[in-house]
């Protein structure tokens, strides 16, 4: 069974792991948004779409698992309703494509790692830490790829954890 892990955001990424390894990420799929606001883009549906066909070959179960996003930690009301309308979007496009979404925070996740913040250390810096290093550098070269860490990781801790 394959485990797709989403890291949700316009930064974020799509991982999918099987038995054996990871077998591939992809960077989240956006489109410009149209108008004036201050959210200039946004998850592009077609392509999540896509991209998730790619990933979950069509004679294969999959189980898909997304960071649970906190639209409550401060922020603009953009912000907050751009994240509501990112997570509604990839629950849309993974539920029209025959999967349902389980949800874990990011604090379970990360607990799981042992990644906390410290002052040598962000979150994220650790996330790409430990991916490269479960997972090698071709995936995760960038310091821009903790998206990508972040989505690898969560598969990985929902294939251990929940299975």
């Amino acid at each position: 069974m394959l485990t797709i892990g989403i890291d949700p955001g316009i930064r974020g990424a799509i991982a999918a792991i099987d038995e054996d390894s990871l077998r591939a990420v992809e960077d989240m799929p956006i489109r410009s948004k149209k108008g004036n606001g201050k959210v200039k883009n946004e998850i592009d549906p077609k392509a999540l779409r896509d991209v998730l066909r790619k990933l979950i070959p069509a004679d294969q179960a999959a189980i898909v698992v997304m960071e649970a996003l906190n639209t409550f930690a401060g922020g603009s009301v953009q912000t907050m309703g751009s994240l509501e309308a990112t997570k509604a979007v990839i629950c849309t496009v993974c539920e029209l494509s025959g999967f349902d979404v389980a949800f874990v925070t990011p604090r379970e996740w990360q607990k799981w790692y042992g990644v906390k913040a410290t002052p040598s250390e962000t979150t994220k810096q650790q996330s790409l830490r430990i991916a490269r290093h479960l997972f090698g550098m071709d995936l995760f070269a960038r310091a821009k790829d903790d998206g990508r860490a972040d989505a690898a990781l969560i598969a990985r801790w929902a294939q251990r954890a929940l299975a």
